[in-house]
């Protein structure tokens, strides 16, 4: 402690309290220890707070590191299950589209069949007029 402050605290207990000390009393020998000591406990709390403010900073940095670890695991399972789905969708949209496909050429056949069977007939029926024709033509020209 420099005599300047001693001395301040000297006029102030005189001025407050109406007792004169002198630099050699025990009182302000008290005084000295509680600032020394008041010096360290701030120089201790500086390092504390310095301390807790590295583990802080550590805590942080591991939970930002691990945050971007399970929300890139997050994205990517996200993404495969998209693509999963994409895939799943585009195969079912592929059955969907070949079962239209099968089912109008289906139909288209069932059509030309019925409309061969119709144009068949009607050639049979034909021939068998040509032949009744034939037939009764040459019973007349007998």
């Amino acid at each position: 402690m420099n005599n300047d402050k001693l001395d301040a605290l000297i006029k102030r207990i005189a001025s407050e309290h109406g007792i004169v000390l002198t630099k050699d009393d025990p009182v302000l020998m008290m005084h000295t220890l509680n600032e020394a000591l008041l010096e360290q406990n701030e120089k201790a709390h500086a390092e504390l707070l310095n301390k807790y403010q590295e583990i802080l900073e550590n805590s942080f940095n591991q939970w930002t590191e691990c945050s971007i670890k399970k929300s890139n695991a997050i994205l990517s399972a996200s993404v495969n299950n998209a693509n999963i789905s994409k895939k799943q969708l585009f195969e079912s949209c592929t059955q969907m589209i070949h079962e239209k496909i099968r089912s109008a050429v289906s139909q288209e056949i069932y059509e030309l069949t019925r409309i061969s069977r119709q144009a068949a007939i009607m050639n049979l029926l034909a021939s068998i007029l040509v032949l009744l024709s034939a037939v009764i033509v040459s019973f007349m020209l007998l």
